[in-house]
């Protein structure tokens, strides 16, 4: 019998492994599916190299490369172009280019250059491996996971859809509707439409995020906006404060969400063990279970936030700026966010408690009456 389930393993990674093969020769051959210019290196020559350095004595090294492309699609299919590729050692937003690569061509006038590189090749293989472990070792949790998190995705495109064909769309309500069906639907897709605990998280998870946006919204308003440069935001091309209110509330639900998924699954599991259990018992054991993940979530939290924000504030310094231009540039807004998602985490153990405790009152309440 575990003969039999390890030869069913291996025949399921062995398919994996297949369709991984399969999709590299279907996207390294998928050129005409687009209508930008597609060209593969056939040829790479180093032309010249110097050192360059900034007034804050940073110091990089440059280079210099002649490229033959052979051009893969569009009218211009099989010529052959030629295009001079600068990049340096930090490869930050230039790299260099292999003999090989895929790459997406521009053209201005008569010269053709590098527009971008084409990945599709390499994390659509690395997408089917990660999924297909997941399903392998999961089974029927990781596919109603995996399901959800499509979903999540189609939702995402919609929501940033309406807000583009909407005229005077306000961004902000359109992902609060996108936080309470993204929510539902994750946690119906994992746990299941009928079970008492999906509702008692989706009730705990709007009640504590709801809270948290109110009371940053609140502090905002009190506090005129005073210290908060909303137009240092990158890219932003309609009214930033939405735009970061929709960054924050997105942040603060995941962490609210996966707060509440462990705390409540644990109150839970006391409840069956317990289920004459008083509303102190309760307060108690939630008030443990908050603390224990409490403090590790919002580290996370901070490290995430962190790591986004290394390499700017790292630029920032490099180039004469002191700490606290740093921070008004790159980290304060970001800190925010943090801050917010964690009184949201703070919050999800009274909302988590209270829920628990209506939800099993109202239990005892339809047991009773039945007896």
């Amino acid at each position: 019998m575990q003969q039999k389930n390890t030869g069913h393993i291996i025949l399921k990674f062995l398919v994996v492994f297949i369709l991984m093969v399969a999709s590299v020769f279907l996207l390294r051959n998928n050129a005409s599916w687009y209508q930008e210019p597609i060209g593969e290196v056939t040829s790479v020559k180093q032309l010249s190299s110097q050192t360059l350095q900034d007034q804050y004595g940073n110091k990089i090294k440059q280079h210099d490369e002649r490229v033959r492309v052979k051009i893969l699609n569009t009218e211009k299919k099989d010529q052959s172009i030629s295009f001079k590729n600068t990049y340096d050692d930090a490869m930050a937003i230039t790299q260099p280019l292999h003999r090989h690569d895929q790459v997406f061509l521009s053209k201005s006038e008569n010269s053709w250059g590098l527009k971008n590189f084409k990945r599709d090749t390499f994390w659509i293989p690395i997408l089917i491996l990660v999924i297909g472990v997941l399903l392998i070792t999961t089974g029927k949790a990781g596919m109603m996971m995996t399901i959800s998190l499509f979903v999540n995705v189609a939702l995402f495109i919609i929501t940033i859809y309406l807000n583009l064909i909407t005229k005077d769309a306000n961004i902000f309500w359109l992902f609060i509707l996108f936080s309470l069906i993204a929510s539902a639907v994750t946690l119906m897709f994992v746990m299941g439409a009928k079970n008492r605990l999906t509702w008692t998280v989706l009730l705990t998870v709007m009640t504590s995020t709801t809270i948290a946006m109110l009371i940053g919204v609140l502090v905002f308003n009190v506090t005129n906006g005073k210290g908060l440069h909303f137009e240092l935001m990158s890219f932003i091309t309609q009214l930033p404060q939405p735009m970061f209110l929709s960054m924050t509330l997105v942040g603060v639900l995941g962490a609210v969400m996966d707060e509440a998924t462990d705390m409540i699954a644990t109150l839970f599991s006391v409840e069956r063990e317990h289920p004459n259990m008083g509303l102190k018992e309760l307060l108690v054991t939630g008030r443990h279970v908050g603390q224990e993940i409490f403090g590790a979530l919002s580290n996370t939290l901070f490290l995430i936030f962190i790591a986004e924000q290394i390499p700017m504030a790292v630029l920032y310094l490099r180039n004469g700026n002191n700490w606290g231009f740093t921070y008004t540039m790159n980290l304060s807004l970001g800190m925010i966010q943090t801050l917010i998602s964690a009184i949201g985490i703070v919050l999800t153990v009274p909302a988590g408690i209270f829920w628990v405790w209506i939800l099993h009152k109202r239990q005892q309440k339809k047991a009773g009456i039945q007896s």
